[in-house]
């Protein structure tokens, strides 16, 4: 896609507040600000700016605005394959003038948005994606890496799925009520909620190693590449896996973060099992709501180094006490990962080299920040079947085609809750449904198995796995309201597996 619209430029005025004129658009945009920095720009520009203090933070909203936006917009179409047209009218839609306007350029591999005195840059690169050009220049970026480098991926096949490309839906299959599943999968793409606007994009049924059901909508198909979000830490988790395998980190002992090095520094203390099961006890704020400013916002759209932001934080607990979901604590873990290799090139070609390439992953991309440390937390795109070989990867127990891709006992250890997830509710860098430890029953998915474990990002990004019914679902879209539809899809697909089991 480097070159799919080089010279374009497009103008667009973007005000904010929400209105139903379809040409104007609003700075919506990622995965842990989407309304909240719209709203609270809003409010910023509604008030004079009487002193310096409301002056720094309009400027501050105005940054995150337009860097979520500009990010969004340039990963969506120069990763994602979309166009332009689509990702202002879907995400980054439903605003007006209201005495800020924003304008946006995409020219060649950088994508550039202005507006109240602030321009903000992200640049596109083969196989990387898109990067915030935050604290350093486009040259340094291009720097970093040179495609030419990377490793080669997997041809395409015509073998059926999951070893090749070839995906032939069947038309019954025994025991199993294949119509119950497909009006599930058909139910997905409807609201829940009256006027929710579900905006389901993608959804696959896989069911013993095979895909049963699939289903796009328009103009998204199976060889689109869509943002994982949070999905991504899964991936960093596994990842960290085969680092672990190979001795060079240890889940018991602290990572050797630098800053934490201080014989008085209590955050030395912190081991990577702390960090992988969210209970690093790092005071950080993962909070979403209008106005919020809150760490995950600052950290993904202020700061060109995601991590020595996660880093800077005082500890607020003792480590392994809490359990507090924390994408900062996976951009630490993901730069333990860069400070391990020689260099740049190598820390960027190992995840095609040791994940991606054995799966038979063409699509996936996991983009960095400015610091060249992937944005382990957040920033990981591939089309959905890609997603569901993650899934199929963990529920194989780590094996695929005869070769052992995680270490042996990685997957056990990964769905094993941690003692500070009160409900059982998380392993490693990934969700579980085991229930309270002295009431398994009072799990946070009643409904399905105590054993079912899931990825999940923002906007409604799912990998399920149900082990008891070698059964995996995957729903992909952009719901920002309402109830997700993976929960009621999972259900009634389970409910169709087990009665044509029956």
């Amino acid at each position: 896609m480097r070159n799919a619209y080089p010279g374009l430029t497009l103008l667009l005025a973007v005000g904010l507040v929400a209105c139903s004129e379809p040409t104007e658009t609003v700075i919506s945009g990622s995965e842990e600000t989407t309304s909240g920095a719209v709203d609270a720009l809003q409010e910023a520009t509604q008030e004079a700016a009487s002193t310096p203090q409301m002056a720094a933070q309009e400027a501050l909203n105005v940054e995150i605005s337009l860097g979520s936006a500009v990010k969004r917009l340039c990963s969506s179409v120069l990763v994602g394959g979309r166009a332009i047209e689509h990702v202002m009218a879907q995400e980054l839609s439903n605003a007006s003038a209201a005495g800020v306007d924003f304008t946006f350029s995409i020219d060649g591999d950088l994508v550039t948005g202005a507006g109240a005195g602030q321009t903000v840059q992200a640049l596109y690169r083969e196989h990387l994606g898109c990067t915030l050009v935050k604290n350093t220049s486009v040259e340094v970026l291009q720097a970093q890496f040179d495609p030419a480098l990377y490793p080669e991926k997997p041809a395409a096949s015509d073998a059926e799925w999951p070893l090749g490309d070839s995906v032939v839906l069947p038309a019954a299959l025994p025991g199993v009520d294949l119509d119950a599943i497909n009006a599930a999968v058909d139910q997905a793409f409807e609201d829940i909620e009256p006027n929710q606007n579900i905006n389901t994009r993608a959804v696959l049924v896989i069911h013993e190693g095979k895909i049963i059901a699939e289903q796009y909508a328009e103009p998204f198909n199976a060889q689109m590449p869509q943002l994982g979000w949070s999905m991504t830490k899964t991936v960093t988790a596994a990842l960290s896996g085969m680092l672990v395998e190979e001795g060079i980190f240890d889940v018991d002992a602290p990572p050797g973060i630098p800053e934490w090095q201080s014989a008085d520094d209590p955050r030395r203390q912190i081991t990577l099992e702390n960090l992988l099961q969210m209970s690093s006890g790092l005071e950080y704020s993962e909070v979403y709501t209008a106005g919020s400013m809150s760490d995950v916002i600052l950290m993904l759209y202020t700061t060109g180094d995601t991590a020595a932001y996660a880093v800077d934080q005082p500890l607020a607990q003792e480590p392994g006490s809490t359990f507090y979901y924390s994408s900062g604590t996976t951009n630490i873990i993901a730069r333990t990962h860069r400070q391990a290799f020689d260099g740049f090139q190598e820390y960027f070609n190992f995840p095609q080299e040791r994940l991606f390439s054995k799966l038979g992953m063409r699509s996936a991309v996991i983009e960095p920040d400015a610091s060249g440390t992937f944005v382990g937390s957040s920033y990981m795109y591939a089309t959905p079947r890609d997603w569901a070989k993650i899934g199929l990867l963990y529920l194989q127990d780590g094996r695929w085609n005869g070769e052992q891709i995680l270490p042996e006992g990685w997957v056990d250890y990964s769905v094993t809750p941690s003692s500070s997830a009160d409900q059982g509710q998380y392993g490693i860098q990934l969700w579980l449904n085991a229930g309270a430890p002295d009431d398994p029953a009072d799990r946070p998915l009643p409904n399905l198995p105590a054993n079912t474990y899931y990825l999940s990002g923002f906007e409604g990004q799912n990998v399920v796995v149900v082990p008891d019914h070698d059964l995996i679902v995957v729903r992909m879209g952009v719901t920002t309201s309402g109830p997700r539809p993976i929960w009621q899809l999972t259900e009634s697909v389970l409910d169709a597996v087990s009665q044509g089991a029956q």
